[in-house]
């Protein structure tokens, strides 16, 4: 159980933040104002992808760089400069973790070189399947976080053991999965005095996961935030393991 951890180490003892925000889905002139609102809930985790930066750099600016971990998803082309972009727009010496999505060997060595000369601090992956990620790391390197949807409905866990096997961080992205909760998580959370978001993030830590969280109402990040504060029974996660493939 993991009640008041917050972050996770990655294999480079670099702290992975349980809980992030990730704005890369939004378009660049609303990345600045939902940043700010995810801020503002309490987060200090940010995740952007090329085109947002510049939005997040001037949502951020006024907090000491220590107290922001910044992630930035790339596409597997163009890394050395689409680095140096984000560098510049986000006016920062350094990005915090780099994940790259259709990871190729060159984008991986460029990274590696980024990373030997402090610009990135840890280097993952996004999206890959079981097969994928063995191929990544037999024949290109070990990335230190996989991000990938992963939800009670499908835990992935080829690739979870895969990752533990490795000492590679899960990072769910699409944590509740798609349309609306299963009966059975409302009726746990309602045990435990919780949302069922939170209720199924919750699930997520427990199983040693970080989380990825989207834009939405203040109120709703702020919610999605309290879930250190409780621990779920044994017999509740065996509740939701059964949800698998339904």
């Amino acid at each position: 159980m993991r009640k008041n951890l917050v972050s996770i180490a990655l294999h480079n003892e670099v702290p992975l933040p349980l809980i992030s925000f990730d704005a890369g889905a939004l378009p660049p002139d609303a990345v600045a104002g939902s940043v700010r609102q995810a801020l503002a809930a309490g987060y200090r985790a940010i995740g952007v992808r090329p085109s947002g930066e510049s939005g997040a750099g001037e949502a951020i600016r006024d907090l000491p760089r220590e107290d922001v971990f910044i992630t930035l998803t790339l596409p597997g082309t163009g890394t050395a400069d689409a680095l140096a972009s984000a560098l510049r727009m986000l006016d920062t010496d350094r990005i915090d973790l780099v994940l790259l999505e259709r990871p190729t060997a060159q984008a991986w060595r460029e990274l590696t070189r980024a990373q030997a000369e402090a610009q990135v601090r840890a280097l993952g992956v996004a999206g890959l399947t079981a097969d994928g990620l063995r191929d990544f790391i037999d024949t290109i390197g070990l990335p230190a976080v996989h991000r990938l949807e992963l939800h009670p409905r499908e835990p992935r866990a080829e690739l979870r053991a895969l990752h533990s096997r490795h000492g590679i961080v899960t990072v769910a992205a699409d944590p509740l999965g798609p349309g609306d909760l299963p009966a059975v998580l409302r009726g746990l959370a309602a045990k435990y005095g919780k949302s069922p978001a939170q209720l199924v993030l919750r699930w997520q830590l427990e199983l040693g996961h970080a989380v990825v969280v989207g834009p939405g109402p203040r109120t709703l990040l702020a919610e999605q935030l309290g879930v250190f504060d409780f621990e779920l029974a044994d017999d509740d996660l065996a509740v939701i393991a059964e949800l698998e493939g339904t």
